[in-house]
């Protein structure tokens, strides 16, 4: 799926879905096989300690694993299994997540990913295997 017209594609259509523009998903970069994203912190997504909540960092690596998944081997697929290591907190600033395949085959895609402050700063990491379907899962 490296055509420029299907990652175009690819972008826009995450940009309508409904949980992304709740959350304030930004794709910053999305090419065959890697993905970027950024989430400027906003009050809504921190928990009890005013620091970004777990669900949040997990949105983000499966959104950036998905993404980068997708831009390689097509627009349908599911994530089957995530594994997340919640490494460090943040509590404002602009957080970024870096998605990328590892190993692809016919019905599947291994993806790993990291959620980072601006400077660097390792907050988040994951590993992910998604299901590659032929049409629309219903």
């Amino acid at each position: 799926m490296s055509n420029s017209n299907d990652l175009q594609e690819l972008r826009d259509y995450f940009s309508t879905v409904p949980f992304w523009q709740y959350i304030g998903c930004v794709i910053e970069e999305v090419e065959e096989g890697h993905a970027v994203l950024s989430l400027k912190i906003g009050q809504q997504h921190l928990n009890g300690n005013m620091t970004v909540h777990g669900g949040v960092y997990a949105t983000l690596l499966d959104n950036a694993m998905g993404l980068a998944s997708r831009a390689e081997a097509g627009r349908f697929q599911a994530t089957t299994h995530m594994n997340v290591h919640f490494v460090a907190a943040v509590s404002e600033g602009t957080i970024y997540a870096r998605g990328r395949t590892v190993h692809r085959t016919k019905r599947t895609v291994t993806t790993e990913a990291r959620v980072e402050k601006e400077d660097g700063t390792l907050l988040a990491m994951a590993t992910g295997t998604f299901r590659v379907f032929q049409e629309p899962v219903t």
